[in-house]
């Protein structure tokens, strides 16, 4: 990751548990023109991105990439994100990618959601690992393979199965667990809901999973939430729906 700049800061005015310090170093206010992230709306880990942004009351400017138009692979793109993929943050002059990277470093900066000590930051990357390998590769390769892959039936099959078992996993994790990490939701949340509100264009149901389902619940009341179908469309400002308390300046 390349060197920080200016530290992200958060709006001020709110209280409450999506407001509070995580124990890490972090400034308050951030200010929009600085915070740059290209993306796509059909993408989950732009999602997660974007509902860290909206979480801590961060306005920032969406940069809409057409990657089924290829150009997350033009030559421009491709200067900023060798990986050719969204999202991709820009602060000031450093570049990060890759969408749980982008979750650690926004939640370092503004020292929210990333684990109150060193052992939930731990347990964090853990969650966000175990992620990414089985909840989200699940649910996201069904998607994919359903409606723009056209995969054959035995391997959408194949990535929902790989999909329900980690719904299992977490269900039984939720059962006396409020949040996957902590008494506080955190990253690891936020990364595990890139597309489990996606579920269904993936041919999935999570009816059955009643400690997940409510998990979704709560996530789904805290102040900023909202839903992929809300992801910008094209290139946008977004500024924050909710304020939060700030550190004072230095």
């Amino acid at each position: 990751m390349a060197r920080r700049d200016r530290p992200l800061r958060c709006s001020s005015h709110h209280h409450g548990p999506a407001g509070k310090s995580s124990g890490q170093t972090g400034a308050g206010r951030m200010s929009g023109p600085d915070v740059v992230l290209h993306g796509h709306f059909e993408s989950g880990n732009v999602y997660k991105v974007t509902l860290l942004l909206a979480l801590t009351g961060t306005a920032y400017d969406y940069r809409h990439v057409d990657i089924f138009a290829g150009e997350t692979r033009d030559d421009n793109f491709t200067a900023l994100n060798t990986f050719q993929e969204v999202p991709v943050l820009e602060h000031g002059g450093t570049v990060v990618t890759q969408s749980d990277v982008i979750l650690r470093y926004l939640a370092d900066q503004l020292g929210r959601f990333g684990g109150k000590n060193e052992d939930e930051q731990r347990r964090v990357q853990e969650w966000m690992a175990w992620s990414s390998n089985k909840l989200i590769n699940g649910i996201s390769q069904a998607r994919f393979g359903s409606r723009w892959a056209n995969y054959d039936p035995a391997t959408i099959t194949f990535f929902q199965n790989r999909a329900r078992a980690a719904f299992d996993l977490m269900d039984r994790h939720l059962a006396d667990h409020p949040w996957l990490v902590g008494d506080e939701p955190t990253i690891a949340d936020l990364s595990a809901a890139g597309y489990i509100y996606l579920v269904n264009e993936a041919g999935l149901d999570t009816t059955a999973w009643r400690n997940m389902l409510s998990w979704m619940g709560r996530l789904s009341v805290l102040p900023g939430w909202h839903h992929p179908d809300k992801l910008p469309q094209k290139n946008a400002i977004v500024a924050p729906t909710v304020t939060f308390d700030a550190p004072a300046d230095d």
